[in-house]
């Protein structure tokens, strides 16, 4: 029984370093939410985790076409050069990596491009203008932590439920050697 115990010990052990392992976009460029006033030249996104060569991204626009990307990875960066001009808009980025541990975790963020200034007479301007001068990043900085820990949340879904088979395996082994044990006396 001691043996059963130190082996279920083991294999819980093991599986918990598995999945204290979380790979997750760290910073990217532009931010999600991010209204950017020139057209972006390359989109940078960093991982914590070194990518594996078949990760990529698409950017796509608000209508659903894909604006052409040169993607190039860099350890922990995936960084894309524009390939065709980027109207202003919406557009949204997909991601799909493979990190160094092997498993395959995807994720989306939006920007908008807004290039063009509204013409607004001077005098309007002057009374509307904030005396505030706000900081973009402050303002994204909560919602990519809320991005980030939402796919914390669902990249743990898989290995709850292994761990949880893995319980339940140890258990019904458990008991049928038990069960065993009792019938032999």
């Amino acid at each position: 029984m001691k043996k059963i115990l130190l082996l279920t010990l083991f294999i819980l052990l093991l599986s918990s370093a598995v999945v204290s392992a979380h790979t997750a976009l760290e910073e990217s460029s532009p931010v999600d939410g991010e209204t950017v006033a020139e057209e972006p030249r390359e989109i940078v996104l960093e991982f914590n985790t070194s990518l594996e060569e078949a990760s990529s991204f698409t950017v796509e626009n608000a209508e659903g076409e894909e604006i052409p990307f040169g993607v190039t990875i860099e350890d922990q960066k995936m960084i894309g050069t524009l390939g065709a001009a980027m109207a202003d808009g919406e557009y949204t980025v997909n991601w799909k990596i493979i990190g160094a541990d092997g498993h395959p975790i995807e994720g989306t963020y939006a920007f908008t491009v807004k290039t063009e200034e509204e013409t607004v007479p001077a005098e309007e301007n002057e009374e509307t203008a904030d005396p505030v001068s706000e900081d973009p990043e402050q303002e994204t900085a909560p919602l990519l932590e809320e991005q980030q820990t939402d796919q914390e949340e669902s990249s743990n879904a898989p290995y709850v439920m292994v761990i949880v088979l893995m319980v339940l395996a140890v258990i019904a082994v458990g008991t049928l050697m038990w069960a065993a044990k009792r019938r032999e006396n």
